[in-house]
């Protein structure tokens, strides 16, 4: 087998630089011939292109001259015919036929000799033309094979020369390869014979320096043993140190943490409650209040079922919690059940002393307790739950406002610690002294607080400034609108109340009007009373309208006071605004005030035993202290004022409030728009059916009682009748306050 020729890369670069030269020389060369055909057919197909198309202008033009001389012909023969039919249309009829049926034939001959033309020609034009594509295609053919010949030629002999270059290339460089194989293994030969004595001298060194060592580690491995017993004995005396220190940090840090988690208790506990100290009011609201509030089954053990919300904080207090009970009907009706079927009940801890209102929706109720941790306080029936749910959004608001609340607090005092004998190591003698001293003069004890927070000082205040200036009130004004409808509404003995007001230093006044008048009234008049409570004697004039009438009478009980029949009720209407205006004007009054001391007022904070605040003692106490507020006469330029009460009505008086609700007003817009829907008191009077001025009008037969007719020392008027008081003694005849405008018409009222 011939060894391999090698080439350098040089060679091999210069090599295809050559062969490249050449393919491109050969390119060079047969560009010109290729270029040359390719002019040469482009120039045969342009001329048989040229030939094709005269040949079809040529076939257009006889097509043509053929139609024209085929309508000239046809108009021709058409001509004769006319002529001939003119003059013999009716015997000339299939002549006619004949001639162009005949006409028809020769069209269609004439048309078949030009088609027949036509495609001779063409066929003659088509073999003509590829007679030239064939002659065309055998000369490039011939071209293109000639120039093949050439460039194999061409190839084959680069190719031998370039076989040639690479035998002569391979051989240099397998003997300068050779040549280089010979100096290398020389060179190393010397360089094994050099790398052989470094070796045995370096072995020697090596050897030296491992004695060394392993002496060296000896030493190490006997001082680590050494170090390892010292370092187990200070292990061992560390631990027990630091188990120590530990266990002793462990214990100081535990009761650190103790304390730090009581003081931040305390902490947390005192924030929120200065947090929630200006809280005034909490509310309650449940969602979906008619699908969640449902009585529980009928049982007879349980009339109620209850719900309790979260725990919250207000004004001072803690833990306090709302209790919802909601009552199902009974069946033997118990106590309270007319009034409602929700009762609202308020836990608190143990010492709390609060005076609290409890609302339910629009509903209220003022409650004051003392609590002791274990049972709630609160309302009893007194709304009811479809009344008090808000329809938009089916949501019950359960809420409570504290008023005043007192609460004690216990702070016990804890000792210092003295202290130890290793704190007073190195301590001078006056400092132990001291220690000692202080230690002896430590009493143990406890610090009470007394927290007091009164949200109602504002109301107070304003109370008072109110009764203040109610002293300096002498005329008080209602103004009662849609007075032409008034008739209509409330028939006889359906009253219409005023808000209650205070004037001449009398609290608790109240006008009761009825517009149909009350019982026993002539037809068309109407009653006007004015409601007061116990104690308070008045010397005044009422008005209805322009038409006025003197009130003078002593309430030794509360109630209302009055004439049955005013007057004309068409009388008193202001036609211009259909209203009445219903007025009090006052010339003197005053009011006697007593308190039993059997029974004090219970006040938040009072530390009194249950049964001292209830009054019971073991005899009758007859003591009573009688106070008596008077505002004396209206003096001649003195202060006087003149109060106007809202036009706003209620149907239940003063009297017939319960205690702790407040009753809605209305507006006497409500009477033109319930009007169309079929008003009648009793659907804006709440529960109550229908008003008779107030409970004390009635008697123990549930009839109306005899309204008494006045002894007339106030006056001579005949038509002056009270309800639940006595007519003034003789003794205050010659006073001078005689009534010097009887009622024009008058008659008793019986019962």
């Amino acid at each position: 087998m011939p060894k391999p020729v090698y080439a350098t890369a040089e060679e091999l670069a210069e090599a295809v630089k050559k062969l490249e030269g050449q393919i491109s020389a050969a390119q060079a060369k047969i560009a010109p011939a290729v270029k040359t055909c390719q002019n040469k057919l482009e120039g045969d197909i342009k001329t048989l292109t040229d030939t094709v198309t005269a040949n079809d202008n040529r076939m257009q033009d006889a097509v043509k001259r053929c139609a024209d001389d085929s309508i000239a012909n046809t108009s021709s023969q058409v001509g004769k015919l006319r002529n001939e039919i003119n003059g013999h249309l009716a015997t000339v009829r299939s002549e006619f036929q004949a001639a162009d049926t005949n006409l028809t034939n020769k069209m269609n001959q004439v048309d078949a000799e030009v088609r027949q033309a036509l495609a001779s020609e063409l066929e003659a034009l088509c073999s003509r033309i590829d007679q030239e594509f064939n002659s065309t295609r055998q000369e490039l053919t011939a071209d293109i094979e000639a120039l093949k010949g050439e460039a194999l030629q061409n190839l084959e002999d680069m190719s031998l020369s370039i076989d040639n270059l690479i035998q002569e290339t391979a051989a240099e460089a397998e003997r300068q390869l050779s040549e280089s194989s010979d100096a290398l293994e020389k060179a190393m030969q010397k360089a094994q014979a050099a790398q052989a004595k470094d070796d045995e001298r370096r072995d020697e060194q090596t050897q030296r320096a491992q004695s060394e060592i392993w002496l060296k580690l000896e030493r190490v491995d006997e001082l680590i043993k050494e170090l390892d017993a010292k370092a187990d004995q200070l292990n061992d005396e560390l631990r027990t140190e630091t188990s120590n220190n530990l266990n002793s940090f462990r214990e100081e840090a535990t009761q650190r943490l103790d304390s730090h988690d009581e003081e931040t208790l305390k902490v947390r506990t005192a924030i929120l409650e200065v947090e929630n100290l200006s809280t005034r009011r909490v509310d309650w609201v449940i969602k979906n209040a008619s699908k969640r509030l449902r009585p529980n089954s009928g049982s007879k053990a349980c009339l109620h079922t209850s719900w309790f919300s979260p725990k919250f904080d207000m004004a001072g207090c803690h833990g306090l919690q709302l209790e919802l009970q909601l009552f199902r009907p009974s069946d033997f009706g118990a106590e309270g059940e007319a009034s409602g079927d929700i009762a609202i009940y308020l836990w608190a801890c143990k010492g709390m002393n609060l005076v609290f209102k409890l609302f339910c929706g629009n509903k209220s109720q003022s409650c004051e307790k003392v609590f002791n941790g274990k049972v709630p306080y609160g309302t009893t029936r007194f709304c009811f739950l479809k009344d008090c749910i808000n329809r938009e959004d089916d949501t019950l608001k359960i809420g409570v406002e504290i008023l005043e609340a007192v609460r004690e607090l216990e702070h016990v005092l804890k000792p210092i610690p003295p202290p130890t004998a290793e704190e007073l190591v190195g301590a001078s003698q006056t400092e132990k002294e001291l220690a000692e001293k202080m230690a002896l003069k430590q009493v143990p004890g406890s610090l009470f607080f007394r927290r007091h927070v009164n949200n109602r000082i504002l109301d107070q205040v304003k109370s008072q400034v109110d009764a203040m200036r109610s002293r300096m009130v002498r005329r008080v004004e209602w103004r009662v609108e849609k007075a032409s409808m008034l008739r209509r509404c409330f028939p006889m003995n359906e009253s219409i109340c005023s808000a209650s007001f205070n004037a001449a230093g009398v609290e608790g006044l109240q006008f009761i009007f009825y517009p149909s008048g009350y019982n026993g009234s002539t037809d068309g008049f109407c009653a006007l009373y004015l409601y007061a409570p116990a104690g308070a004697t008045l010397r005044c004039n009422l008005f209805c309208g322009d038409q006025k009438r003197d009130a003078n009478h002593t309430y030794e009980v509360a109630g209302a006071f009055g004439r049955t029949n005013f007057c004309r009720l068409d009388a008193g209407i202001d036609i211009q605004d259909d209203t009445i205006t219903i007025a009090l004007e006052i010339e003197e009054a005053h009011q006697d005030k007593s308190a039993t001391i059997a029974h004090p007022t219970v006040v938040p904070g009072d530390r009194r035993m249950q049964g001292e605040i209830d009054g019971a003692a073991s005899g009758p106490i007859e003591s009573t202290v009688k106070l008596q507020a008077s505002s004396g006469k209206v003096a001649k330029g003195g202060l006087e004022e003149k109060r106007v009460l809202p036009s706003l009505w209620t149907a239940k008086s003063i009297g017939e409030k319960t205690p702790g609700k407040d009753d809605a007003f209305h507006s006497f817009d409500d009477l033109g728009k319930s009007r169309s829907q079929g008003f009648s008191p009793g659907s804006m009077m709440g529960a109550t059916k229908r008003s008779e001025s107030m409970p004390s009008f009635r008697d123990e037969s549930g009839g109306l009682p005899k309204l008494s007719k006045s002894a007339g020392d106030w006056g001579h008027s005949t038509s002056e009748w009270s309800v639940g008081s006595k007519p003034r003694g003789p003794g205050r005849k010659n006073r001078g306050f005689m009534s010097t405008s009887p009622s024009p018409v008058s008659s008793p009222v019986r019962s």
